[in-house]
C-alpha cells in the first residue's frame, strides 16, 4: 500500500512542498520522512477519501518538525576560524580576562567555555546545584563583558554582534 501511495502521490506532495517554500536541497529528505510517517500510520486513516488532506498534515508536521531540529543544532565554532578573520588578539584578550576572574567563576569559567564541558557535567563532578555553577558562569560573562566593554574599543551591528574592536595595547 505504502508504494502505491507514494507513486499516486509523489507529484502532490513535491508541489504542496514548494508552496511551503521547503529549501530544495532538503525536499528529498522531509519527503521520504513524509511517506515513512504515511506507512507507519496507515492503519489510522479512517476514511481513505481523505487521504490527500491526510498527506498534507503529515507533511507540514514533517517540514515544521524539520526545522524545529534544524534550530535545536548549534554549530561548531573553530577558533581557526577567528584567527583567519584576524581576532586573535580578542581571543588571547578573553583568556587573559578569565585568569583575572575570581576563582570560583576562573575554574567554572576554564571547565566549561575554555575545556567545553557542560554546566551540568561540571556541578555533577564538583558536587554542586547546577543553579549555582549558572549563577557563577553568568556572573564569570558580565565581569568579561564589562571588562571588554570599558577597555576595548568595540563596534557592533544592529543585533549587538562584534564587528570590529581595538584590542588594549597590553595585549598586543
Amino acid at each position: 500500500m505504502t508504494n502505491e501511495i507514494q507513486l499516486a502521490f509523489y507529484k502532490q506532495i513535491s508541489t504542496y512542498l514548494q508552496q511551503l517554500k521547503v529549501d530544495e536541497n532538503i525536499v528529498d529528505d522531509i519527503r521520504q520522512d513524509i511517506f515513512l510517517k504515511a506507512h507507519d500510520a496507515i492503519d489510522t486513516l479512517k476514511d481513505h477519501k481523505k487521504i490527500v488532506s491526510w498527506l498534507k498534515v503529515i507533511t507540514y508536521n514533517a517540514v515544521v518538525d524539520h526545522y524545529r531540529k534544524s534550530k535545536r543544532t548549534v554549530p561548531v565554532i573553530d577558533t581557526n576560524d577567528f584567527k583567519n578573520e584576524g581576532n586573535e588578539h580578542l581571543i588571547k584578550c578573553i583568556g587573559l580576562l578569565i585568569k583575572t576572574l575570581p576563582e570560583e567563576q576562573k575554574h567554572v569559567m576554564e571547565a566549561i567555555e575554555v575545556n567545553g564541558i557542560s554546566q551540568v557535567e561540571y556541578a555533577q563532578q564538583h558536587h554542586l546545584p547546577l543553579s549555582t555553577v549558572k549563577s557563577r558562569v553568568q556572573r564569570a560573562r558580565k565581569k568579561i563583558k564589562e571588562t571588554v566593554m570599558s577597555s576595548c574599543f568595540l563596534r557592533t551591528d544592529k543585533f549587538g554582534n562584534v564587528t570590529d574592536y581595538n584590542p588594549p595595547k597590553e595585549i598586543l
